[in-house]
């Protein structure tokens, strides 16, 4: 390209761009408002923690559930189990370990699965309505 066609261009350009910058532009700047659907409650998330131990029984199991149920008050939608405690888990609910291990298990409608977890350990999952959760 010659040097006079270049300059030309560049001149071009830079005509262009100011006289874009020397307009006022009409976009206007908001913040709007969370949208959410109407019909719906925002859903928080929750874990719960529990340590049963490798030789823990069916009554410590569901006292296990029942203080999620009374800290959330809701059901929980899944538990999930260290290896050892799905064993065990199956054991007592008169299955053999080798089901826990190739099926999935159900408790009370709850799936219960295997997770990579601290040995003796279960975690309740849930999801909380943030106005039910009230103050705590």
């Amino acid at each position: 390209m010659p040097r006079a066609r270049k300059r030309a261009l560049r001149v071009a350009a830079d005509s262009r761009s100011s006289a874009a910058s020397a307009r006022p532009s009409r976009i206007r700047a908001a913040i709007a408002r969370a949208v959410r659907a109407a019909r719906t409650n925002a859903l928080e998330r929750v874990r719960w923690t529990v340590a049963l131990g490798a030789s823990f029984d069916a009554p410590g199991f569901e006292l296990a559930l029942a203080g999620f149920r009374r800290l959330y008050n809701v059901a929980p939608v899944r538990v999930l189990c260290a290896p050892d405690v799905l064993g065990r888990f199956a054991a007592l609910m008169g299955r053999s370990s080798d089901d826990a291990l190739q099926r999935e298990l159900r408790y009370d409608g709850l799936p219960v699965v295997s997770a990579i977890l601290a040995p003796g350990t279960i975690v309740f999952e849930g999801e909380v309505d943030e106005e039910r959760m009230g103050d705590w």
